[in-house]
């Protein structure tokens, strides 16, 4: 009678076992497919044939706005000299003499506190990139080779904003800054030339946005590390990246 309860009971025991695996397997299976589908990482997102980039802010200082660009270039000059980026950008119908631009809006109200009584009239612009969503069938590789161009704006502008910064500290001479920035350049490079090879001319209207404005990031290096001008560099280079969140802002626009 005993041996006959212990003889149903591994019976039952190995049955639960077994349909306890089947169940375990077919949800780790469920949520492999449900991962591969929907994949986030540093504000990217792949749902499905979407490749989703978040909406993305940094915060201008402005030393002055007007009304007439001419003005403004003038004023940037000055600007420039001072050791401020000096980059007109037009919002609302004025052009605004950016001195420099920052991730956080704390970071930005500190440096507007240091120049309000010198600049008046200076205030903090809100620069919004819109949420970029491209929609259609494309492989592992290609999404990879867009969302790596796409990335590269951001990750310039911090670059560039830490090198502007360590100048202004005197953590790095122009010397080694030019170095630095060589070595952006050729990274951004190497990305575009994977981008090229993948899709290797076959461009849509969106993918061809995405290609010129990553060529426009290696004009702008370019440019940066070939410059003679009398200017600090670190107003070049602060000049440098708020080009870079511009072409950003117009990519993500058309997309």
């Amino acid at each position: 009678m005993e041996a006959s309860k212990k003889m149903k009971k591994n019976v039952f025991g190995k049955v639960f076992i077994c349909v306890f695996c089947l169940v375990t397997f077919g949800l780790m299976l469920t949520m492999a497919d449900f991962f591969s589908n929907l994949i986030t990482v540093g504000g990217f997102s792949f749902a499905g044939d979407n490749i989703n980039q978040n909406e993305y802010k940094v915060y201008a200082v402005c030393a002055s706005s007007h009304q007439e660009k001419i003005i403004a270039s003038e004023g940037a000059e000055y600007i420039k000299q001072q050791g401020g980026a000096g980059y007109v950008y037009m919002n609302e119908n004025s052009y605004n003499i950016v001195a420099g631009m920052y991730e956080t809006e704390a970071d930005a109200k500190k440096v507007l506190s240091n120049i309000i009584e010198k600049k008046p009239d200076a205030s903090i612009v809100v620069i919004t990139i819109p949420q970029i969503i491209i929609s259609s069938n494309l492989g592992s590789q290609e999404k990879s080779a867009v969302s790596s161009c796409i990335g590269l704006f951001k990750n310039v502008y911090k670059r560039l904003y830490d090198i502007s910064v360590s100048l202004d500290t005197a953590v790095i001479n122009e010397v080694k800054a030019r170095l630095e920035i060589n070595d952006i350049c050729s990274n951004v490079q190497k990305i575009l030339n994977n981008f090229n090879t993948i899709f290797n001319g076959t461009l849509t209207t969106n993918l061809l946005s995405i290609k010129l404005s990553t060529e426009d990031i290696i004009s702008y290096l370019n440019e940066l590390t070939n410059s003679t001008s009398s200017l600090p560099f670190t107003s070049l280079v602060k000049e440098c990246y708020c080009k870079v969140i511009g072409s950003y802002k117009t990519m993500a626009e058309s997309i």
